[in-house]
């Protein structure tokens, strides 16, 4: 395919304009929609498009001369928009969290594998420099070995962000505590230690009630190559926002590191066991995202034109989801061992 793929933007918060930003850099935006047609219209300026713009995202598939959607609306309408989409013969890039259960992802896949279409999961993290350097340093040729045990703690501030009382505080719509706080550590600690064998997990007492899910949970992943990871978060946390409470701290098989973020800066620290000092990088955050979005959206398009392996498919997608999906079928039976995968499907 010669010319230039043409996308519908599904989805037009801030993220969408976040997002057709890189989709412009190699492809084309042929339409956008969103159920607010006011932010529809200002997502269509801010990009400088001059394109349909509609409410109804059935309609927006349907328009002729599309090839892919990119979905950024609300976790809740990711499946319905992605079969609709798969429907009408177009490929799919979906913002993460793929969607709210391992059933829906799976019906989004299945919709895609009938059309033979490309269905792609944006998961960022692992692609940003600092964390991507975490996984060079663990993998077989690394300095550090393979990964033993990860923590991270993520006792954030989250108040800043007023979730209660919208969809995101609702576990029927956005899927639950970890969409807000979680998806991207855990599709991490893949990337870090492959598929999970099981989870255990428990909630701590809620703490705002605007919350229809309780706001404080520990759980604790086992991976089938012997490594555990586990992710304790809070949303109510004063000392630390979002970003600083993301760092995590790994024992790997030749000695470990430990990721420091902060608002500006992003600090790396390692060592081997038979080193006497650490080693010291510093990333500017400023320049984290850029690399990931770019690559991201750039293998998927060379997915569809070209055929080549990208480095993101629905697999991360769903099995991020399966694991957040266990995690809280675990807390909610006090810490029950729920074995994975969930679904038989492959």
């Amino acid at each position: 395919m010669s010319r230039k793929l043409e996308f519908a933007l599904i989805g037009c918060g801030s993220f969408g304009e976040v997002l057709g930003r890189y989709i412009l850099e190699v492809a084309d935006i042929a339409a956008v929609c969103d159920v607010n047609e006011q932010s529809a219209a200002q997502t269509a300026r801010a990009l400088k498009l001059d394109v349909p713009v509609d409410t109804d995202f059935e309609q927006t598939v349907r328009r002729p001369g599309l090839d892919a959607v990119a979905i950024t609306a609300a976790n809740f309408v990711h499946a319905p928009i992605a079969i609709a989409a798969a429907e009408a013969g177009l490929h799919i890039f979906c913002e993460k969290a793929m969607a709210r259960t391992v059933a829906e992802c799976w019906e989004m896949v299945r919709a895609c594998r009938k059309k033979n279409l490309r269905l792609t999961v944006g998961h960022k993290r692992r692609l940003r420099p600092s964390w991507g350097r975490m996984i060079d340093l663990t993998r077989d040729d690394g300095p550090l070995g393979a990964p033993l045990a990860i923590t991270v703690s993520q006792y954030a501030d989250m108040r800043p962000y007023a979730y209660p009382g919208t969809w995101w505080a609702d576990p029927q719509l956005s899927g639950g505590h970890l969409a807000i706080i979680g998806v991207h550590v855990i599709d991490w600690f893949r990337a870090m230690c492959g598929d999970a064998r099981h989870v255990s997990a428990v909630f701590g007492p809620r703490m705002d009630e605007g919350y229809k899910y309780p706001d404080v949970l520990h759980a604790t992943i086992a991976f089938h190559g012997g490594a555990v990871a586990s992710i304790n978060s809070t949303l109510h946390n004063p000392l630390q926002k979002f970003r600083q409470a993301q760092g995590p701290m790994v024992q790997c098989r030749h000695g470990g590191m430990c990721l420091s973020p902060d608002m500006e800066t992003i600090e790396l620290n390692w060592q081997r066991l038979d080193e006497e000092s650490p080693h010291r990088e510093l990333f500017a955050v400023a320049e984290e995202f850029d690399p990931a979005y770019r690559r991201e959206m750039g293998d998927f398009v060379r997915w569809v034109t070209e055929d080549r392996t990208p480095c993101l498919t629905w697999v991360e997608g769903l099995r991020c989801v399966e694991l957040m999906e266990a995690i809280y079928r675990s807390a909610e039976q006090d810490g029950a061992k729920v074995e994975l995968p969930l679904s038989p499907e492959v």
